[in-house]
């Protein structure tokens, strides 16, 4: 039995389910771009004769690409609708991972992965309104599989990319094979589309709310910022980790295949963190305690990796894959520590595009100090000062309160500019908004 919701899209058993495999196969490809190229690092740098500049600006292109497109993702939906978007992204990512392994120049190669990763970007962003208006009763079946999804999709093409260039014996077969995913994806979305079961948010159930009061920009409130901070130090974590672990422990004479493995170990974590985290978040089960200990954990690791790299390699992968649960809490944050819908949304993309400069940055430094210094200590004693932050941070940001206390201490001021207040328009598209 169908039904006919309140965005125009149908509904029932099949179409249900058909609706939450193409949310799990999008969700899963926006991650293989940027986690299937560390465990070829190695490979790719050969092939093009990189330095190690320009391997250090392939491992922060993730943040990079990320912080930008943060900025579009809202317009590119208010302009094209949620159907188009998808498929943009889908058409991105697949094309991005396809053609990357095919140009013999490390500029071309670069240039795709930017395009890959552009559509990673705009998914990230827009796939959760899928989830809001496609699953309004089951949001919480909706929010675990994105977030799980997101997990595997990091963890598969960390464990398999080695094993299936050893294979072939040829590392762009890896690389290139990931680009199955959007493919798949993108064939069921167009599927959903013609059954009729994509929302339309040009058709918003209800559009009544009265205009919001002035607000002050979201960088006034101290928590938004530790916030931001706390985000941007937990991704520069995970995109160091996603580009330069694999390399870490191949340096210090692991097996490729092997030194693949503990990163996929320390992917693994996204799963059980997708389940938990935001568990502690918004059930406010001691999340400042929590959070500290994900940045001991990763500090830990860290100096695992800087002392005995070779001795238990797989404890300083558990120890980092258990930081990594920052990254699923640091996402809770945003809707656990604001109340108005409005606030959420300009929190979200003030957190997230900010966040993710700072995320530019850490891969970058890690292979400028690489270069510099010949070696992975000094690598290593950076990002063990950058866990160390994340923990204060987090700890800043968990604190009792919200960003909309603070903003309402502070005094209306003018709204928001920007991204940050640039997702008005999409309010009355949103289930359960007023």
């Amino acid at each position: 039995m169908t039904s006919q919701p309140e965005y125009g899209h149908r509904t029932g058993r099949g179409l249900d389910v058909l609706a939450l495999v193409c949310l799990i196969l999008i969700a899963c490809s926006l991650r293989p771009a940027a986690s299937s190229l560390g465990p070829v690092l190695s490979e790719v740098q050969g092939a093009y004769t990189l330095v190690e500049w320009q391997t250090g600006l392939l491992t922060a292109l993730p943040g990079l690409i990320f912080a930008i497109c943060g900025f579009i993702a809202v317009p590119v939906l208010k302009k094209i609708g949620l159907f188009s978007s998808l498929v943009m992204t889908c058409v991105l990512i697949a094309v991005g991972v396809g053609a990357r392994v095919l140009v013999d120049n490390w500029v071309g190669f670069a240039g795709l992965t930017v395009v890959a990763l552009a559509g990673m970007s705009i998914g990230n962003v827009i796939l959760p309104v899928y989830v809001k208006t496609r699953f309004p009763d089951r949001a919480s079946l909706g929010a675990t599989a994105f977030t799980v999804s997101l997990g595997l999709g990091a963890m598969f093409p960390a464990f398999l990319t080695a094993p299936i260039t050893g294979h072939f014996d040829n590392w762009r077969v890896g690389l290139g094979v990931w680009a199955l995913v959007p493919a798949c994806a993108l064939v069921t979305w167009i599927i959903l589309k013609l059954a009729r079961s994509v929302p339309n948010l040009d058709q918003p159930a209800q559009d009544t709310h009265e205009a919001d009061p002035p607000r002050r920009h979201i960088f006034t409130s101290s928590k938004a910022r530790y916030m931001a901070m706390f985000f941007g130090l937990q991704s520069v974590n995970a995109y160091v980790q996603f580009g330069w672990l694999p390399q870490i422990y191949r340096d210090a004479g692991i097996d490729p295949v092997l030194a693949g493995l503990m990163l996929t170990v320390v992917t693994l974590g996204g799963i059980p963190g997708g389940f938990l985290a935001p568990q502690i978040i918004m059930r406010n089960i001691l999340p400042r305690f929590f959070l500290v200990t994900f940045s001991v954990s990763a500090v830990c690791g860290y100096l695992g990796l800087l002392l005995v790299p070779t001795t238990v390699p797989v404890l300083w992968a558990i120890l980092l894959g258990y930081g990594g649960f920052a990254f699923p809490a640091a996402l809770a944050l945003i809707t656990g520590r604001t109340k108005d819908v409005s606030i959420t949304a300009r929190t979200s993309a003030f957190v997230q595009s900010s966040g993710y400069v700072l995320a530019a940055i850490g891969p970058l430094a890690v292979g400028g100090l690489l270069g510099l210094s010949g070696g992975w200590s000094v690598p290593l004693w950076f990002m063990i000062c950058v866990a160390a932050l994340m923990g204060v941070t987090g700890y800043l940001a968990a604190t009792p309160g919200t960003v909309d206390d603070e903003l309402e201490t502070a005094g209306p001021r003018g709204g928001a500019s920007g991204t940050c207040g640039g997702t008005a328009g999409l309010r009355g598209g949103m289930p359960g908004q007023k």
